[in-house]
């Protein structure tokens, strides 16, 4: 199917959110984010609900899987937030489980080199609800191809490499890869690199305190304030504060 055609059905789509827009949810969200990407002003139920009510009008339901895979991917071409958020609730409702996940996964490494992904809100709306999912449904093989993503030079790739498992953080498998991942994340610059590595341990603390400490003695000097104060966020305090004061002295 030609690219234009995608284009006239993304551009329904964004006729329907723009009725819907809310110019102080637009806003709102626009200085939360530090006005690193633009918004239309429309919740994530409402875009899920138009895309359902749009994909029934334009009967998408009947096109092969591949056509339907090419027009969500096709969304993160878009500017806007939304127009995005509507690839990734297309991905997620309707696609991440209908291929092979090896294919899903060179398609997604398109939109990090033709960096599409910009920002960490779509980052990590796509990392959890798709990339997490993926993992959940295929296992360790899975697991294994996406932390290789750490060594990528695009900052939202590498970041992508560990913010899927923060859903599967309980399933202790997959903490060899994730340490692996971390060891590089935390050396990089980029504070986006880094606050990644705090949410994943995190949310490892609550089921492996150990684990979560012995990376923390072992990278201390790498962390930001930020990232470690997240690490340990669950840590009793005395603790915790002890790491913050060392992270000081470093």
């Amino acid at each position: 199917m030609m690219t234009s055609n995608y284009q006239e059905l993304i551009q329904k789509h964004q006729k329907a959110l723009a009725t819907e827009a809310s110019e102080k949810t637009k806003l709102w969200w626009e200085k939360y984010m530090k006005g690193v990407i633009p918004f239309r002003g429309v919740g994530i139920p409402k875009n899920r609900e138009l895309l359902g009510e749009w994909r029934k009008a334009n009967g998408i339901d009947n096109w092969t899987l591949e056509n339907q895979l090419d027009l969500a991917l096709e969304f993160f071409r878009e500017p806007i937030a939304e127009d995005k958020l509507a690839g990734i609730l297309l991905l997620q409702n309707y696609l991440y489980d209908k291929f092979p996940w090896k294919i899903l996964l060179e398609r997604y490494e398109e939109i990090y080199e033709q960096e599409l992904i910009f920002d960490w809100n779509i980052c990590d709306w796509f990392c959890v609800r798709i990339l997490g999912a993926t993992i959940k449904e295929n296992g360790e093989q899975c697991a294994e191809s996406i932390i290789k993503w750490k060594d990528a030079d695009y900052l939202w790739q590498a970041r992508s490499s560990v913010v899927p498992f923060v859903n599967l953080a309980s399933e202790s498998k997959y903490y060899p890869l994730i340490q692996e991942a971390c060891s590089v994340l935390i050396n990089r610059k980029e504070r986006f690199s880094k606050t990644a590595v705090g949410w994943i341990l995190r949310d490892i603390s609550k089921q492996n305190e150990k684990i979560v400490i012995s990376f923390v003695e072992n990278h201390l000097k790498s962390f930001s304030k930020e990232s470690l104060g997240n690490a340990l966020k669950y840590l009793e305090k005395d603790r915790k504060n002890e790491y913050l004061q060392g992270l000081q002295k470093a």
